[in-house]
């Protein structure tokens, strides 16, 4: 045998080389392939505006037009501390919205704190070559590392640290601290100086938004003039209270209260410079990790509540294209989603990212034809409007308590996001967080043990109500999908056990009829028709040509599975949601080989499962073995799901 053929010999039979081979050959394939998906992700308003409900278009202009309005007197403030011109801050207040519209794939956010600024331009620019740089390459996986109670925790410190933060302005204080730790000393030293009359107005701009929403809350459903009229309470409470002092301070040196101040502009064009960008773009990439996880994890919040999902790369890539921009227009650089106008959005109906394009029309005309108007908005009441919101939006206290009733980990975690959130920074307080669940998960593999069975063990698993072993031509029934968890389910795996669960179902089991869902019931971005026909195409299963049953039950097989956290029971839960909202409530969930830890922390969550089926509508079992769980057949039947209703014969399988 030659040289050569030596050498193809040993590649041919190396256990690695050929592997890699047809590795690099299906990536090339899927690059062909994903180019056009990829280009289209980068730009999702071409994905979902062709869905877009016109009906949304006044909840967008509302909510936008009450984000843009709080937008300009924050960007006075920001301007402030950053020692930057207001003109930088108006711009990096107005162009951010009208670019996440088009490439944003949150709802609430899209509206940006702005962090001190150096050198805005170059600022700006290394923040968003970085946050590009990890946008392009789809590095958004990383963020997979925020968990539930991270992302909740860090919000609810967030919230905490902007309520307190609007208190002075609700006193009429001057010279308070803006740190969260000295913040209430300052204000303490300084109640003697409290103003009566800044505090009225505060009073009664909260309780006329609490009114106006409690209004709407009662009556907005019946009644469109009062659902309007709530919805766009916060430009309502504004706008009023802004006529007011423009009316009473128009005249005067000094208002009798503190108001916004001047607030005309001229832009300024600029190019970063090229001397001070050298010296700054490396070690802008710290500065663009922490305000990127800020964002990421104030997203992740907002979009569990509201039911979306949202896309990590996308989300950074957008940034840096913001970032990108504003730097060429000399703007202050964003990043890091302000919890305070996330809420207001939010809480004024917002649909799509489309409410950025109003909240940049609203500054930029407030920047031009209303600033000699605008400039008297009361402090108090854009503090009064701050507060509500954020208030409204902030996660519930009784959060604290259910973690420390299902998992003591998982509690420490989130008291660590919330703690180091308050005192120090989000930034540090998401970091914080995860260091600790990285050192316990790596304590956890390392201290795991296995378990001696002994004879005992085997006479109580298995019995004479053992089912038999699973026979050759038995087949799972149509409808019934299984899967089999190969891990333990912790924080770090959930999203895409999810995904991965969820993708198998569209793929091979039918549902109900999505054109029935009512149209309010749908988020902006809602598109899974076309996301199930194609995982359908790429798995070759063809709707015409192939029998797809109607799915009944999902079993889940947690006989590898030694440890859940609370993430994973939150997945579980979304899961059966989504299932149920898929092919109805019918839909049955079946778990097998739960270990007593496994089981205990789904009781604490207060998932109810039982080992027999009870006389409720739709059970959750568990069984002990497998096959039991797939032959198991319930004993109210078939019209228990309502089959009926499906143009499915499943008699044909």
């Amino acid at each position: 045998m030659g040289f050569s053929a030596k050498i193809r010999n040993k590649i041919r039979n190396d256990p690695n080389l050929p592997r890699l081979g047809r590795g690099v050959t299906l990536g090339a394939r899927g690059l062909r392939a994903g180019t056009g998906k990829y280009f289209s992700n980068k730009l999702p308003i071409i994905q979902w505006i062709s869905v877009y409900n016109p009906r949304w278009i006044m909840d967008d202009a509302l909510a936008g037009l009450s984000v843009g309005m709080l937008l300009i007197p924050q960007a006075l403030i920001y301007s402030t501390i950053a020692g930057a011109p207001i003109q930088q801050a108006l711009l990096a207040s107005w162009l951010p919205g009208v670019i996440y519209a088009f490439m944003g794939t949150s709802r609430e956010l899209g509206k940006f704190k702005i962090p001190p600024a150096l050198a805005a331009a170059v600022v700006s620019f290394s923040v968003g070559i970085w946050s590009l740089i990890f946008g392009v390459l789809n590095l958004g996986f990383i963020f997979d590392f925020l968990s539930v109670p991270m992302s909740l925790g860090f919000t609810m410190g967030t919230a905490i640290v902007v309520i307190n933060s609007q208190i002075p302005d609700i006193l009429g204080l001057k010279g308070v601290s803006p740190v969260f730790t000295d913040m209430m000393l300052d204000i303490i030293k300084k109640i003697g100086e409290t103003k009566g009359i800044t505090v009225a107005i505060a009073i009664a701009s909260i309780v006329l938004l609490a009114g106006l929403q409690f209004a709407g809350n009662k009556w907005g459903k019946k009644n469109s003039f009062v659902r309007i009229l709530a919805a766009s309470r916060h430009i309502n409470v504004l706008g009023m209270f802004t006529g007011i002092s423009y009316f009473v301070n128009k005249d005067l040196d000094l208002p009798q209260w503190s108001v916004l101040g001047p607030i005309a502009t001229t832009p300024v064009a600029a190019v970063p410079n090229q001397q001070i960008l050298s010296g700054l773009i490396v070690s802008m990439i710290t500065l663009m990790l922490s305000t990127s996880l800020e964002h990421v994890a104030l997203a992740k919040t907002f979009a569990h509540k509201g039911g979306y999902k949202i896309d990590q790369n996308q989300e950074v890539f957008s940034l840096g294209i913001i970032n990108l921009v504003n730097s060429f227009f000399g703007a202050l650089p964003v990043g890091g989603s302000d919890m305070a106008r996330a809420s207001v959005n939010a809480t004024s109906g917002s649909k799509s990212p489309l409410s950025g394009i109003f909240s940049s029309g609203m500054v930029f005309v407030g920047m031009y034809a209303l600033s000699n108007s605008l400039k008297f908005i009361p402090s108090a009441t854009v503090a009064a409007v701050i507060v509500v919101a954020v208030f409204d939006q902030m996660p519930p206290q009784k959060l604290i308590g259910a973690f420390w009733k299902i998992s003591f980990v998982d509690f420490i975690q989130l008291l660590i996001a919330f703690n180091m959130t308050m005192v120090q920074s989000g930034t540090l307080g998401v970091i914080g967080s995860l260091v600790f669940m990285i050192v316990y998960t790596l304590m956890r593999i390392m201290f795991s043990r296995p378990t001696g069975v002994v004879s005992v063990d085997l006479e109580t698993q298995f019995s004479n109500n053992t089912p038999p072993w699973w026979a050759k031509d038995d087949r799972i029934p149509a409808g019934t999908q299984v899967f089999k968890l190969e891990t333990d389910a912790i924080w770090l795996n959930t999203d895409r056990l999810k995904r991965h669960i969820m993708d198998t179902v569209y793929t091979y089991q039918a549902g109900v009829t999505q054109a029935n869902r009512i149209d309010k019931d749908k988020t902006w971005n809602y598109r899974l028709e076309k996301h199930i026909a194609t995982i359908r195409k790429n798995a070759g299963v063809n709707d015409a040509d192939t029998f797809i049953p109607r799915l009944r039950v999902v079993i889940i097989d947690m006989t590898s599975t030694s440890f859940i956290d609370i993430c994973a029971i939150q997945i579980f839960q979304d899961i059966k949601s989504d299932l149920r909202l898929y092919a109805g409530e019918g839909v049955e969930f079946r778990f097998v080989g739960m270990n007593k830890g496994v089981k205990k922390r789904f009781e604490r969550a207060g998932w109810k499962m039982v080992a027999k089926e009870p006389e409720v509508a739709v059970p959750d079992l568990w069984f002990d073995h497998l096959p039991h769980a797939i032959q198991h057949v319930t004993t109210a039947g078939p019209g228990r799901y309502d089959f009926e209703r499906v143009s499915v014969d499943m008699q044909k399988f």
